[in-house]
């Protein structure tokens, strides 16, 4: 038995939460996902399939059962009520103030069941100046921090590649989750759980946030210089593309040399640059004994170093003299690693009349730690199910419900 088996969530989520109540899922718990009688807005989020199918809805509500349910319909609010009255745990992502709008609020949540771990993702936070403020992804970024090392000289920052604020978001709701379900466990009370996408995305990055606490009072001046060289950005190998960073400045600067003293050994390195030490690099581009074109014949070398080996092989030189550099995979090499087939992370679920290929068990630990991959819910697909089993509601109320567009 999966560890969470016992445990029921009731997930009202849309793209801004769905994987909060999918990882508790994958561990065992009996997952709700309640949609609007329409669906929920996460099926019109790309990419899609050849059949116009939401690839996103596919990842993110798969391990969950899904009904259809008006929750701002008083006779569907009280259904809700009547499905919390037993779950463990409630997961939503609405905008602040909008469940009390519709008489689901936090305190009327817990009259109806007191054990119940309530858990909101929002931008902000449920409450304070900004708890109010909409938010894409983008603004988050920005708001949490990540956004300002992230500069292409000096020029404005460049965005994250793909959406991903509210994923932290998300995880850290399940793992908020946990906690609180821990702390039931002693007092046998639930609370409420608060998510800020933008406390998420701050704590994303570790890095700057402590650097200073660590004694690396530098850190902006060397974020600086890594992006003049080159850090952190994607270059061509002769079959693909690698990752490579090239940290400067005394915290992290010997990885990079690292990478010089590979070059100098293969003859791969240029006279110009035989004196580099990217530990002082970024005192010396202060000074102005580095400029813009020792920069650029930097880089012009390490490219041509990288394009003349494939992703593999660039990837045992990172191994073996410590540069921090990767290959970057693509699904095929994801599918075809032997490394993931081994760890066993993907499997094959149903979902409706197609097969879906799915990462699923994230870590691994003792058998039946997971429960057995499901794909996600069609729209309604498990209504008489939940409400005929759960709530004993009879055929005859859920066709008049239907009817009524409750469900």
């Amino acid at each position: 038995m999966a560890w969470l088996a016992p445990y029921r969530v009731i997930d009202l989520t849309d793209e801004r939460g769905l994987l909060a109540g999918q990882m508790l899922g994958k561990l065992g718990a009996d997952v709700i996902q309640v949609e609007p009688p329409g669906g929920s807005t996460a099926r019109a989020v790309g990419p899609f399939d050849d059949a116009g199918r939401s690839c996103y809805w596919s990842a993110y509500a798969a391990a969950k059962r899904g009904v259809s349910l008006d929750i701002a319909n008083p006779a569907g609010r009280e259904i809700l009520l009547s499905l919390v009255a037993g779950a463990d745990f409630l997961i939503e992502s609405a905008a602040p103030g909008h469940l009390a709008s519709i008489s689901l609020d936090h305190s009327t949540l817990m009259t109806r069941n007191p054990r119940l771990i309530h858990v909101s993702i929002t931008a902000f936070g449920s409450s304070g100046p900004k708890a109010g403020y909409a938010a894409s992804d983008l603004v988050l970024w920005a708001a949490g921090g990540p956004l300002h090392p992230h500069r292409d000289g000096d020029g404005p920052p460049l965005r994250m590649s793909a959406p991903q604020a509210w994923l932290h978001a998300a995880a850290d709701g399940a793992g908020g989750a946990l906690v609180a379900h821990f702390a039931r466990l002693r007092s046998g009370a639930g609370q409420h759980v608060d998510i800020s996408a933008q406390q998420s995305v701050a704590q994303a990055t570790l890095s700057s946030i402590t650097a200073a606490a660590v004694g690396d009072t530098t850190f902006a001046t060397e974020m600086r210089a890594r992006a003049a060289a080159g850090a952190g950005v994607k270059w061509r190998a002769s079959d693909g593309l690698v990752e490579l960073m090239l940290p400067a400045g005394p915290a992290m600067g010997s990885w990079s040399n690292n990478l010089f003293n590979l070059m100098r050994r293969e003859a791969a390195l240029p006279a110009a640059l035989q004196d580099w030490d990217w530990a002082t690099l970024p005192a010396r581009m202060e000074t102005g004994e580095i400029g813009p074109d020792h920069v650029a014949a930097a880089r012009a070398a390490v490219a041509d170093f990288l394009a003349l080996h494939t992703k593999r092989e660039l990837g045992e030189m990172a191994m073996a003299n410590k540069i921090l550099m990767a290959p970057c995979n693509t699904m095929n090499d994801l599918l075809e690693s032997p490394h993931l087939a081994f760890r066993e992370l993907f499997a094959a679920v149903g979902e409706s009349e197609v097969r879906r290929t799915l990462p699923w068990a994230f870590a691994k630990g003792p058998v039946g730690m997971f429960a057995e991959p499901r794909g996600a819910p069609g729209l309604g697909q498990h209504n008489a199910e939940v409400y005929g089993d759960l709530l004993g509601l009879s055929a005859d109320r859920l066709d008049a419900l239907r009817v009524e567009g409750v469900i």
